[in-house]
């Protein structure tokens, strides 16, 4: 995300007496940009005066609007701090519901975009929080409950990022050109320079009216950042995940709308992405810069969490791989593919990019993104299999979808281990650790589903008892994790699955447990049910019969 507009600078230096009250916009601008410096002072140390300076910041630019309601300045910088705030897991917790926040939020964006409709940054901010949103709903709510309005939202977010991105290229396309002409001016002005004695320096011409300025009353400029490739690169990182997301709840109902928003996506991986990263190659400035840390996404992927950078062409590279299972994903929904073809494209996908960080002493987050992004893809196609209407005991094709599905969740199962133990677990925050710790305990209960099938192998049947039992160890796990995180409804969710692999072990063991183990948890455990049902983590009849039974 864009920052906010501290490019708002004086063009003066010197000190004045501020009045007590703001007289002006500027004042108002100021005065809310010093209560959020305070709240950054305090954020590590104090949360609660954190916050309250950063409310303060919100009343400031509240009150600036309601005098200024046309400004775009504090519009755009109140939404920008709504939105950070909104993505500290801290700050989130003490003040309640995300879902809600993001919702006040994405009001005060739609306000900026209303005052900015051309304006490439409040474009990208408010994809960026229609993305967040929507991914908040899947992670809280059941798939069926929050897949149209959370296809709704990022719907709208791939439409800001298009436009966005289309701006974007004019604009660094017509800069170009005026850079061209400018080079072309100063070649044929070079001679008459040189044989002039007094005409001014640009450098001394500059200097003096920079000298002119400093003398001048204090007034405000805005200074527009020139759009880079690299910032062009970013924006198509964004639009491709959200487009990914998008793609995982293709079904008969919205599959127009989604293949024809994904036609975005294709251009954009296939020839917007490949010219941007040659440009910025060949380009003879081009140096390692400052790598913005990874914005807010849904999967293990692409975590925020993991402690520190990657750079926009990484980013992008391994956006373009997401995209593509994302589209191999629908292609399998609507039966164009086999589940061996969907298996086959994740491979060949992924290779490329593991290849380059083949070892596990390489603990980079941009390896570490790689691995657990290809152990996403590995439980989508787990999850996308059991919505066949040819996974039954009847269907002559289960066996091989079986075998698929084990050798999948046995995979990803390996690869989480490794990102969660050894060097790879030490760039990792509690946040990223309680995600994989909860996809570890998903791959082994549903492998313990798979082994309960008629055709399940001996192998799988014997391993029932150590899957189960391991599931809510890691359940567990990642509840500790989320503990440290401060994320209460990660927490609830991690105790929750942990209470249901309780259940099943008990099952398993034949033995009965009481119904203080979930007694006032009912609510949690049951939406968590049905996100398994909904996931294939559990069967249908099986999740009913859980959810009956904690009911009764």
């Amino acid at each position: 995300m864009p920052p906010k507009r501290k490019d708002l600078l004086k063009a003066g230096s010197k000190s004045k007496s501020k009045a007590q009250d703001p007289q002006s916009e500027n004042d108002f601008l100021e005065a809310a940009d010093e209560f959020e410096l305070s709240a950054g002072k305090w954020r590590a140390g104090d949360l609660a005066k954190a916050i309250r300076f950063f409310n303060r910041g919100i009343d400031m630019y509240n009150a600036g609007l309601q005098r200024y309601p046309n400004s775009f300045d504090l519009a755009y910088n109140k939404a920008n701090l709504e939105y950070n705030m909104c993505e500290d897991d801290r700050v989130v917790a003490a003040l309640g519901n995300r879902i809600n926040l993001l919702k006040e939020t994405l009001a005060s964006h739609r306000v900026a975009t209303a005052l900015g409709p051309e304006n490439t940054d409040v474009l990208f901010n408010t994809g960026q929080v229609l993305t967040s949103l929507a991914e908040a709903l899947l992670g809280k709510e059941t798939q069926e409950s929050a897949e149209s309005p959370a296809s709704t939202l990022l719907e709208e977010a791939v439409d800001l990022f298009t436009r966005c991105l289309a701006s974007q290229q004019q604009e660094y396309e017509q800069m170009q050109i005026e850079i061209a002409k400018a080079n072309a001016m100063q070649v044929e002005e070079a001679p008459a320079l040189e044989n002039s004695s007094d005409k001014i320096p640009a450098t001394q011409e500059a200097m003096e009216t920079s000298s002119v300025s400093s003398e001048a009353p204090e007034e405000w400029a805005t200074v527009i950042d020139p759009v880079t490739p690299e910032t062009i690169l970013e924006t198509c990182t964004a639009q491709l995940g959200a487009l990914t997301t998008l793609l995982s709840l293709y079904n008969a109902s919205n599959a127009s709308s989604v293949w024809f928003r994904a036609q975005y996506g294709m251009d954009t991986a296939q020839t917007k992405i490949p010219q941007l990263i040659s440009v910025i190659e060949q380009s003879p400035s081009s140096k390692p810069a400052e790598e913005p840390a990874a914005g807010p996404t849904l999967s293990l992927s692409s975590s925020s969490a993991v402690e520190g950078s990657t750079s926009p062409k990484d980013d992008a590279i391994l956006a373009v791989a997401n995209f593509q299972v994302g589209i191999a994903e629908v292609t399998y929904r609507s039966n164009s593919c086999t589940s061996e073809q969907y298996a086959s494209q994740i491979e060949s996908t992924f290779a490329p990019l593991l290849q380059e960080h083949p070892g596990s002493k390489d603990v980079s987050t941009y390896s570490v993104n790689v691995r657990a992004s290809y152990a996403d893809s590995l439980m989508s196609l787990s999850s996308a299999i059991p919505d066949s209407p040819y996974y039954t005991n009847q269907s002559p094709t289960l066996a091989a979808d079986l075998e698929i599905q084990w050798k999948a969740l046995t995979q990803a199962q390996t690869i989480l281990t490794a990102l969660s133990s050894g060097a790879s677990a030490t760039i990792a925050s509690p946040t990223r650790l309680a995600d994989i710790f909860l996809a570890r305990g998903d791959a082994d209960l549903f492998r313990f589903r798979i082994s309960s099938f008629a055709s399940a192998k001996a192998s799988w049947v014997k391993s029932k008892g150590v899957l189960v039992a391991n599931a809510g160890v890691y359940y567990r796990g990642a509840r500790s994790y989320a503990e440290k995180a401060g994320l209460i409804e990660v927490q609830k969710t991690a105790d929750a699955k942990a209470i249901v692999a309780e259940v099943l072990k008990a099952a398993v063991n034949g033995a009965g447990l009481g119904k203080e183990v979930w007694d006032g948890k009912g609510t949690e455990i049951g939406t968590v049910l049905r996100q398994m049902v909904d996931e294939g983590i559990m069967g249908q009849e099986e999740g009913s019969h859980l959810i009956n039974s904690i009911a009764a």
